[in-house]
């Protein structure tokens, strides 16, 4: 049954695609398939060399609502994210931004909009998520929902209890809490490959998040995402997590002990690269942590010695409790 009312706000969806033509029809009919009625979709064609116009198109022919806008020039994939913000109409009250191998599930957008129309306390809100086969974006307690304090669970997600904001085809924003960034309609960093939960971070120091308690959107693992290109291989979580938590721990006791824990484990992790002889990844590592706060000698000896020392006391803890054991 789809749902449809004058009264719906207007929620703007866009999708920015670049050579998707493999799951980009999926994700179109995902919207189609929307049992709330009053959407808007722009598709932002980032010059793809594949069949991706052409399918983006097919759709546009079907459905009115759906716009396809093609860049006049190749752009990085932050700026074609942000490039879906520019051609929201001013009647929107709600943005998603919805990645071309993704979709999501029939009662999305329903589903969102209720809890955020409820709850105008509420910047953006997410849901559980399938990643594939598994499903993410547990942690919250059912019971004191379906909002949370937005600082609360910033702190806890900086201090990894959980991650609930998912990723760009997880949540759905409110354009009023948007434009109170200092870079409005520019939301996605183009500093951070991680530039989703960068966002959420920000939100949640100035609203509050809401949470549906049901799977609503599907995100497509494979070899050709930016996870498995760039983030795996070189590990640019480490990074990000150094960058954030540099940002958020002033005042907190917390959250400066994480930082310096998270500087041994980062310090350990370039030791490791620098021994293996990947140049490629040190080099990415250099580029993306700023100069005063790279690691220089003193700090990465210190780091190895207590590794090295940690790791020996382990060893003679065991060495110890297996003696108690033998037989006198």
């Amino acid at each position: 049954m789809q749902h449809s009312s004058n009264s719906d706000p207007l929620v703007s969806i866009g999708v920015p695609v670049y050579n998707g033509e493999k799951y980009l029809a999926e994700c179109l009919q995902s919207v189609l398939d929307q049992t709330y009625q009053n959407w808007e979709c722009h598709i932002i064609n980032n010059k793809s060399t594949d069949n991706s116009l052409a399918i983006a198109e097919e759709f546009q022919a079907k459905d009115s609502r759906m716009k396809v806008i093609t860049n006049s020039e190749h752009v990085n994939m932050t700026i074609n994210f942000n490039n879906t913000v520019k051609p929201v109409s001013k009647d929107a009250r709600y943005f998603k931004a919805l990645c071309a191998d993704d979709w999501i599930f029939p009662e999305y957008l329903s589903r969102m909009v209720e809890v955020m129309e409820k709850h105008p306390e509420a910047g953006f809100c997410s849901s559980y998520k399938l990643d594939n086969r598994i499903m993410q974006c547990e942690g919250l307690d059912y019971y004191k929902g379906p909002v949370f304090n937005g600082k609360d669970v910033l702190l806890d997600m900086l201090m990894q209890k959980y991650e609930v904001t998912g990723s760009e085809t997880t949540v759905l924003y409110r354009i009023e809490t948007l434009k109170k960034l200092d870079t409005y309609p520019l939301i996605f960093s183009d500093n951070s490959f991680h530039f989703d939960t960068e966002l959420a971070y920000k939100l949640l120091c100035i609203a509050d998040l809401a949470f549906v308690f049901q799977v609503l959107s599907f995100t497509r693992v494979h070899e050709d995402t930016l996870t498995a290109t760039t983030s795996a291989k070189y590990t640019t979580s480490l990074n990000f997590r150094e960058n954030t938590l540099f940002t958020y721990k002033s005042g907190n006791p917390m959250l400066e002990a994480e930082y310096r824990k998270l500087r041994v484990k980062y310090g350990w992790f370039l030791f490791q690269r620098k021994l293996a002889g990947d140049k490629k990844c040190l080099e990415w590592h250099r580029q993306h942590i700023p100069p005063e706060r790279r690691f220089r000698f003193p700090e990465m000896f210190k780091i190895v010695l207590k590794i090295q020392a940690d790791r020996i006391k382990r060893v003679l803890i065991k060495v110890f409790a297996s003696e108690k054991k033998l037989p006198s």
